[in-house]
């Protein structure tokens, strides 16, 4: 029975008589939701989920209520929802909103990027499509990553220099970085392939968008989704750079079939398929300042590419649930060991991982070398 007061879902998850659009009713408990989707369960059956679209208006209240809660699960690891084809969004409406002492200030539906060169409305356009892109395809993938909250913009800055980009705290070694005590991400223009040289704007971005992508990840993220390991949070932001993206829009579908080719892009030598992999034990111990002190060595290729690895074998296992149940538990407060052993190791040791790793290398076509 369906218990609601002026709009206020009563406590239990236990609440029957959905009802469809088209009319339809089912008894069933409501045991996870997203921003997109409701996952039911019914004694003796297994989980079923369903767009959110495809229910009563009244039903879709009573989820959002239920899913304000932050303890409440966001997927349900035994049923994971297809992956969508294609997810992205356009630029949509981009405007300049403020112009004052040669900083340029634009705002799309959920980004507001602050520059100190005049860029021409084409680029703004791009680095727009990327933004508003990569958030579209982060909650259409069915993993829970999107918690909701989005109260405010999220604020980008593009510097024409890296004197600019250090001292609004960008990582010393980094073209782009996302400041995670203000929120703000940024991104070193000439490192992206934007310079002036010689009076003239030169504009060699495409095959940087990776950069865009990885950064505005991590921005997104932190808001939705709070504290992570290392491993996992470069991880998910470099899976998402090496799908294939075109005009604002990912394809999902084989998600892994730019992992390869990303996973070499800094080969010197374009028919070298050497990748050098860290051992996950090793890997899943290391802290922020691991990272920072091989970004200020110019040595952070094995650990953002063995971080990219890792995170796409556990997309891989049971369309993901092993790394969304994972992700899901650490944001509903459970400890980050039980949250691993319970959904990514399932009773083995982070030791036994590495021969996995090397297993699916030899898939990808790649020779792995343990540094």
């Amino acid at each position: 029975m369906r218990l609601i007061a002026a709009g206020i879902l009563l406590a239990s998850a236990s609440v029957h008589a959905w009802t469809m659009r088209g009319g339809n009713s089912f008894d069933a408990d409501l045991a996870a939701a997203d921003g997109l989707r409701a996952t039911f369960t019914r004694p003796g059956k297994s989980p079923v989920v369903i767009p959110l679209a495809d229910l009563a208006p009244d039903d879709v209240k009573t989820i959002r209520h239920w899913r304000k809660d932050p303890r409440r699960p966001l997927i349900h690891p035994a049923r994971i929802a297809p992956w969508p084809e294609r997810a992205g969004a356009q630029a949509g409406n981009v405007q300049l909103i403020s112009e004052k002492d040669g900083v340029f200030v634009h705002q799309s539906s959920n980004f507001i990027i602050t520059s100190d060169i005049r860029l021409p409305q084409s680029v703004i356009n791009d680095i727009t499509k990327v933004l508003e892109g990569t958030r579209a395809a982060l909650i259409a993938i069915p993993l829970g990553l999107h918690a909701g909250g989005e109260r405010e913009p999220y604020h980008v800055h593009l510097f024409r220099d890296a004197a600019g980009y250090a001292r609004a705290g960008g990582a010393n070694g980094s073209g782009g970085y996302y400041v995670g005590w203000s929120g703000r991400m940024l991104l070193q223009l000439p490192n992206f392939g934007i310079e002036e040289k010689e009076g003239k704007l030169k504009l060699d971005y495409e095959k940087k968008l990776f950069v865009l992508k990885h950064e505005v990840t991590h921005q997104l993220m932190d808001r939705w989704h709070g504290p992570m390991p290392m491993w996992a949070s470069e991880g998910i932001a470099e899976f998402m750079a090496s799908i294939p993206y075109a005009q604002g829009n990912y394809t999902l579908v084989n998600h892994g079939v730019g992992m390869r080719d990303y996973l070499l892009k800094w080969s010197k030598n374009g028919r070298d398929n050497r990748v050098r992999i860290i051992p996950p034990h090793r890997l899943m111990e290391m802290k922020p300042e691991d990272w920072k002190s091989a970004l200020g060595q110019q040595n952070a290729y094995d650990i953002y590419n063995s971080s990219a690895l890792l995170t796409y074998y556990f997309i891989r296992k049971n369309n993901g649930a092993a790394l969304g149940g994972y992700l899901d538990a650490l944001r509903r407060g459970i400890g980050g060991d039980e949250a691993e052993r319970k959904h990514l190791l399932e009773g083995k040791t982070r030791e036994s991982l590495s021969s996995a790793l090397a297993a699916l290398c030899t898939q990808l076509g790649l020779e792995q070398e343990v540094p």
